[in-house]
């Protein structure tokens, strides 16, 4: 009952949500999507989306994807909080008119009167070795205007995607597919009144209508990411990932006089995001900085935020929703053993490999043993909803809120009244919306 709960409902989730990584948007990871293709149970989707709150009438210098920055999807496949498989995204910024200051020259559906333009490499790492080139492609263009999209290329009002999704979507020959650039803000959550002391009483409403996000999408074999290499299956054992998203730079960055910047040094990581929420609303202020830069395997020195949570608190002194004492799960850590099913281990029979015990060994992999760590676990057998992978339609704000107030214990469900209303989720390869245009404004959708 609990599982068919979560699995059909569906704060924002890691929008600008630690100090250091407010000041740097570009790097700025604000969901992570995994999930199984609901066309093709045989293909795995990833979608990272970073640059938050952007209102899409923002040139003549649209929001873009960093040269400097490196974009990573990982995925442990052994249940040990080490990354097994990562997908390094890389971009490269030109400009076909220099000597002009508009994006465009022309409609944006021609490459052609394009002058800002992007491109980008994907990698693949297995086990810390460099695998090689997994794909290349061109990064969508900003949607700038009805005036610079005048047969309606984009289609952000449609479930179905405009050309220029299609056009833009590349395919390598292992039959992997890539998408990047602008896509609607997926989340829906009221941020106003959610960070005035949760004043999540009606009338509420998505505040993040209306804005543009840059997204990175992928979609490839499951049977490439199990660790043994074979279609995903209970039998097996192979049948979770524990995945998540993060963002690099490198360690050194000098600003030059004739205002450049050179970038060197080892890649540092700047951002994490794996399960929405959790450095928003569990991780404290002092520890934000920290949580992003950190790896799943370290996660202990996070445990006591997840088994004795600060959010219920304010739930119950603020919302009036009764605070829940400590329960057992059986894990033998103590406080909210609910909590560390739900985010840290997965949850028996939906996402936790089946036969697996925290701090046992691994079954077939010799000294390694099952953790408790943070990420998107998703069960590969198992239709996909939150908290099995994440869908793009998932109201991720109302499980989270729910499981914080005691679902897992006594079926307590809380809602912070908004949905998804306005927003286009299409069921087709990216799934997210196509961008809205410039003069679109974010207040219109609210009159």
């Amino acid at each position: 009952m609990i599982s068919m709960l979560l699995a059909h409902q569906a704060l924002a989730s890691s929008h600008r949500e630690a100090p250091a990584i407010a000041l740097d948007p570009s790097a700025d990871l604000t969901d992570f999507y995994a999930f199984v293709n609901p066309n093709d149970s045989t293909k795995v989707v990833f979608i990272l989306n970073v640059n938050p709150l952007q209102p899409a009438g923002s040139g003549p210098n649209f929001h873009r994807f960093d040269d400097t920055v490196r974009y990573n999807i990982k995925c442990d496949n052994e249940g040990d909080g080490r990354e097994d498989v990562t997908f390094n995204f890389r971009f490269a910024t030109t400009y076909a008119y220099p000597n002009e200051f508009l994006y465009n020259l022309g409609d944006i559906s021609d490459p052609a009167n394009l002058n800002h333009q992007q491109t980008y490499t994907v990698t693949a790492v297995r086990d810390g070795v460099l695998v090689g080139l997994l794909g290349t492609g061109r990064v969508a263009p900003a949607n700038v205007g009805t005036a610079s999209d005048p047969t309606g290329a984009y289609a952000p009002t449609s479930t179905s995607m405009g050309s220029i999704t299609a056009d833009y979507t590349s395919t390598n020959a292992q039959g992997h597919r890539f998408f990047a650039g602008p896509r609607q803000e997926s989340f829906f959550v009221d941020l106003e009144d959610t960070f005035d002391l949760l004043n999540l009483g009606a009338p509420n409403f998505n505040t993040l209508l209306g804005y543009n996000v840059h997204s990175i999408a992928m979609e490839i074999d499951a049977a490439s990411l199990t660790r043994d290499g074979q279609a995903p299956s209970s039998t097996n054992g192979n049948e979770v990932l524990a995945c998540w998203s993060t963002t690099e730079r490198r360690a050194r960055r000098v600003n030059q006089t004739d205002g450049t910047t050179s970038n060197a040094g080892a890649w540092v990581q700047v951002a994490r995001l794996g399960m929405p929420l959790v450095n928003e609303v569990a991780i404290p202020v002092g520890d934000k900085d920290l949580f992003n830069a950190s790896r799943p395997l370290d996660d202990g020195q996070f445990l006591s935020y997840v088994t004795d949570p600060i959010l219920p608190f304010y739930m119950d002194a603020i919302l009036g929703i009764p605070e829940q004492p400590p329960f057992d799960a059986g894990l033998g850590i103590g406080g909210r053993e609910d909590l560390v099913l739900a985010f840290l281990t997965g949850l028996p029979g939906v996402n936790m490999p089946s036969g697996y015990a925290l701090g046992g060994n691994i079954p077939g992999e010799p000294g390694k043993t099952f953790g408790a760590f943070e990420a998107l676990r998703v069960n590969l057998t198992l239709p996909s909803g939150f908290p099995n992978g994440r869908l793009p339609a998932d109201d991720v704000t109302d499980v989270a809120l729910s499981v914080m107030g005691g679902l897992l214990i006594d079926g307590t469900v809380v809602s912070d009244g908004v949905d998804a209303t306005g927003l286009t989720f299409p069921t087709e390869f990216p799934f997210l919306g196509d961008p809205w245009a410039g003069n679109q404004h974010p207040q219109n959708f609210h009159e």
